[in-house]
């Protein structure tokens, strides 16, 4: 039987009268790369802030390696928050501290390590994300894309097994875009299991190993990305015509 790190049974969630999740039952196993595909409004974000807690679920269990998490409180949750990094779709970054005290600042929270050896693994996150020798510079130094590599790259500072990204490519010219994804493929092939909310059909299809549809608050398709490609269901019909205008 195939191992699964992350469990969503039934999760329901209404933002007052707005009932956004209905049921969604998904799952994602070690080392796979899932893209979590939908319109605007149908609830992708929501359902990552939801399995680190960020928002709370109405309905329903998330676990992380068989072990129940939606009902754990903010301290309990802090554990599985370093398993599981949550990559924010703006980068989220600090804007009055640099390029290496913004990868750093999970270590300094949540380690030991001396301050050399913090240099060293921001050195190394640097250079995975092609941005040697820019720990000097402030966020505002910075492109868009530059900025959002600097936030994967603190999401992945402190080795999580499971990184959500949350529309990681949205605004960003081809060629930022290209480095974003390529970074995603950098990660996967260190065997990290991701969920890849996006707009960005083309680049769901290159990096996922399966790609699911949410649509009126249930998961409506599930399959690999040659089977979304060549489905005949209605849902993904209209969702693939509709981003090819």
């Amino acid at each position: 039987m195939e191992q699964i790190i992350l469990e969503l049974k039934n999760i329901h969630k209404s933002f007052d009268k707005n009932q956004i999740h209905k049921g969604v039952n998904l799952t994602l196993h070690p080392g796979e790369s899932l893209g979590l595909l939908g319109g605007s409004g149908s609830g992708k974000s929501a359902l990552l802030r939801s399995i680190i807690g960020l928002e709370r679920v109405d309905q329903g269990e998330i676990l992380f390696k068989g072990q129940r998490i939606d009902n754990l409180s903010e301290n309990a949750l802090t554990p599985y928050r370093i398993k599981i990094s949550y990559s924010f779709q703006s980068g989220a970054l600090f804007d009055s501290i640099n390029v290496f005290e913004n990868i750093a600042y999970p270590l300094f929270e949540h380690t030991k390590f001396s301050y050399l050896q913090i240099q060293d693994k921001v050195a190394d996150m640097l250079k995975l994300i092609d941005l040697e020798g820019k720990q000097e510079l402030m966020p505002s130094d910075l492109s868009g894309g530059m900025q959002k590599r600097v936030g994967m790259a603190r999401s992945m500072i402190l080795n999580p097994e499971i990184i959500l990204y949350d529309e990681p490519t949205a605004g960003l010219d081809p060629a930022n875009t290209l480095n974003v994804i390529s970074l995603m493929q950098k990660l996967k092939k260190k065997g990290l299991a991701s969920i890849f909310v996006t707009h960005d059909i083309p680049a769901a299809v290159s990096l996922c190993d399966r790609i699911v549809v949410l649509n009126q608050g249930i998961i409506a398709f599930n399959g690999n990305p040659e089977e979304f490609q060549n489905s005949e269901n209605p849902i993904v019909q209209k969702f693939l015509t509709s981003f090819k205008e």
